[in-house]
């Protein structure tokens, strides 16, 4: 397992690309933004050293609760386990 991870962001517009000091003003904040990022994922890799239990918060996190569902399911070798969508299901959150 490698102690790495990287992050990709993608911006993409042509609106205001010629107007003076708006592609240094993005980079700026842009950078800002996934500094944040950056500092919440190695402040988790610290805490997850301490192997502690996921807590996870309801529509944020139903992705990440299926994952963990059906991994959990398949590491079991269980092949009667109950499939965590039952069907179409809309998420809503902001982020």
């Amino acid at each position: 397992m490698r102690p790495t991870c990287r992050i990709d962001v993608i911006g993409a517009w042509n609106v205001f690309y010629h107007v003076p000091f708006v592609t240094s003003i993005a980079k700026f904040f842009g950078a800002k933004f996934v500094e944040q990022d950056q500092l919440t994922m190695i402040q988790q890799a610290e805490g997850l050293k301490h192997n502690p239990s996921l807590m996870l918060i309801d529509d944020a996190d139903k992705p990440a609760k299926w994952y963990f569902a059906l991994k959990q399911a398949r590491l079991e070798n269980n092949p009667e386990a109950r499939h965590p969508l039952e069907g179409p299901t809309d998420l809503h959150w902001r982020s």
